[in-house]
């Protein structure tokens, strides 16, 4: 969408077009012109514009701050005295004159722009056209902008105080002259910033002639130091041009008066569509639209950003929820595999079981004897149904965790003809401390058989389960641990079974409950 500027000139009204960075005159206007009707010929509906104002009443109040080093504070100030001294005028503003050193500002002007009631007008057909204004500026900020920094031509008066700094030349006062269609624009700048302004118009075709250039200069610089703008140092004052003739007689005149320093003098058909692309670069202190006069725009403003947020937003979500979903997919993918993987080396482990069954040749133990190898693979498939029980038993038991598994299996003995084997221990799982004595045991109806395999198991319990709840829990494992010429026992118990010995505790201390078994397989 284009960008459009109106000019709001003492007798006339300017239309331009942004064009990149280089504006395009769209149309001109009288001042007794209808608002509404020029706008609805020449704009479109919804459009961006900008207001700049080249009128001769215009009030620039120069003041002087106590040194205030909080901006706010400083900021409150200039507020309450441009309610004092410009409050009929709603389209005002200040601006602080850079001090050129460390310490803060104390020099400001007051800038008051005329005309609202012609201001007004536009507003409001630009308002009825669903217009967005941007604000409205005086043409002396984008003249500040415009002029460039350079040292004087001429020597100065050095300062009366001893040791004092000279002052940089970007921030000396400069005076620029600018020809627009409404007349000689004379500003008084100091750094970026416009200190005052002074419109002279020019009457009937060809006025703005050099002699009248340099008249209106001269006028210009007396009332400056009269009204203290401008000091002794600061003479002869440097001044830059922009003037829409360069006959050499009459620059020359111009560029030799000794009131002026003049630094340059630039030919300029059309001053506004020189200076209106300095918009995007002018400084928000110089913006003298109200706030609620930009109501609509701001809320627009508003309205698109968060709709692009919006977009950002989704965009962003789309992306992380596809990376998220690539993630997972690569992970799935991994997981199936060695799943996979998992299944062809059980496969692969249980062919070689089977085969070594069945051809012990192909077991490459080269020091066991064949005796010994047919009673440990007699032994080996127990070991994977003792690790089945001992899962489906812990499947009854949420919330019991294993801390230790270990295996045990009984010694070889290589059988000699002639010889006698040699005694060995017992091989069984041990008693618990807590056992009950034999005297109080029944006798067993048949002699025990030999055990071929131990496992011994360490896990621990929740740690919120009462004394009878774990007791419980251990009755419950053991139980699901026996049968299948399997048997369990209490190596330690989560619960002291010692009917002699004082059940003791602390209060507001959780200990931790631990279990030890021990699971035997006897012999067929």
């Amino acid at each position: 969408m284009a960008d459009f500027v109106i000019v709001i000139a003492q007798q006339s009204v300017h239309l331009y077009r942004f064009n990149g960075a280089i504006a395009e005159a769209v149309a001109s206007a009288d001042a007794d012109e209808d608002p509404m009707a020029w706008v609805a010929a020449h704009m479109p509906a919804r459009g961006n514009c900008s207001l700049v104002s080249d009128i001769m009443d215009e009030a620039y109040i120069r003041n002087v701050l106590p040194p205030i080093w909080l901006a706010g504070t400083r900021d409150q100030l200039l507020q309450r005295r441009l309610l004092q001294q410009l409050r009929d005028n709603p389209y005002r503003a200040a601006v602080l004159t850079p001090s050129g050193s460390w310490r803060p500002p104390t020099r400001a002007t007051l800038i008051a722009l005329g005309q609202s009631e012609r201001i007004a007008l536009w507003l409001e057909a630009l308002t009825a056209r669903r217009v967005r204004v941007k604000g409205l500026w005086p043409l002396s900020a984008l003249i500040a902008l415009e002029v460039k920094s350079k040292a004087p031509r001429r020597p100065r008066a050095e300062p009366a105080q001893a040791g004092v700094q000279p002052e940089p030349a970007s921030l000396r006062p400069t005076l620029a002259l600018v020809a627009t269609p409404a007349g000689l624009r004379q500003v008084l700048v100091r750094g970026k910033s416009p200190l005052f302004s002074r419109l002279a118009l020019s009457v009937g075709e060809g006025s703005l002639s050099a002699s009248f250039v340099l008249a209106e200069a001269r006028r210009t610089v007396q009332y400056l130091i009269s009204q203290e703008w401008l000091g002794s140092a600061d003479q002869p004052v440097s001044t830059q041009m922009w003037l829409p003739f360069d006959d050499d007689q009459a620059l020359q005149e111009v560029a030799e008066d000794p009131a002026l320093d003049v630094q340059f003098i630039e030919a300029v058909d059309d001053a506004y569509a020189r200076l209106l692309p300095r918009l995007k670069s002018v400084s928000a202190q110089l913006q003298f639209l109200p706030d609620e006069s930009r109501i609509q725009w701001r809320a627009a403003q508003l309205g698109a950003t968060a709709k692009y947020g919006g977009i950002a937003a989704l965009v962003l979500a789309g992306l992380w929820s596809a990376d998220l979903l690539w993630l997972s997919w690569g992970k799935r993918s991994q997981a199936q595999a060695q799943s996979a993987q998992a299944d062809a080396i059980n496969e692969q482990a249980n062919q070689e079981i089977l085969r070594a069954k069945g051809d012990l040749s192909q077991a490459g133990l080269a020091v066991a004897t064949v005796q010994a190898w047919q009673q440990t693979v007699a032994v080996q498939p127990d070991q994977f149904a003792g690790l089945q029980r001992l899962a489906n038993a812990l499947q009854l038991a949420p919330g019991v965790e294993v801390q230790k598994i270990s295996w045990q299996l009984p010694s070889l003995q290589v059988q000699t003809p002639g010889v006698a084997p040699a005694a060995t221990a017992p091989f069984a799982c041990p008693k618990a401390a807590t056992a009950i004595p034999a005297a109080e045991a029944n006798p067993p109806a048949e002699p025990p058989k030999p055990a071929v395999a131990l496992l011994t198991l360490a896990a621990t319990l929740p740690l919120n389960l009462t004394q009878r709840q774990a007791l419980q829990m251990q009755d419950g494992l053991l139980a699901s641990l026996t049968g299948d010429g399997w048997t369990a026992s209490v190596l330690k118990s989560t619960i002291t079974l010692d009917p002699v010995q004082v059940q003791t505790g602390t209060l507001g201390e959780v200990a931790a409950r631990t279990l030890e078994l021990c699971v035997q397989k006897a012999a067929p």
